[in-house]
């Protein structure tokens, strides 16, 4: 649609959603301190939903193996 009205510019607009309730620094910050925490413990401790955890956690790549939470490595 914007390239039909010749609006070739790649870069994001601003979106008109809810804007994030955290950074993702502050979930960071959460997985620095113990990588062993469950979903709940972290929306609880953000005062967040899991679903939205859980979004934010695999939008930074991150993934649960053996307990604690590790970035995800894909195999070549």
């Amino acid at each position: 649609k914007r390239f039909r009205s010749d609006d070739f510019d790649t870069e994001d607009k601003e979106r008109s959603g809810r804007p994030k309730t955290i950074e993702d620094t502050d979930l960071q910050a959460l997985l620095d301190e113990d990588d062993t925490q469950t979903q709940d413990q972290f929306a609880e401790a953000l005062n967040m939903t899991r679903q939205d955890i859980s979004k934010r956690l695999h939008a930074m790549g991150k993934i649960q193996k053996e307990g604690k939470w590790v970035p995800h490595e894909l195999a070549e």
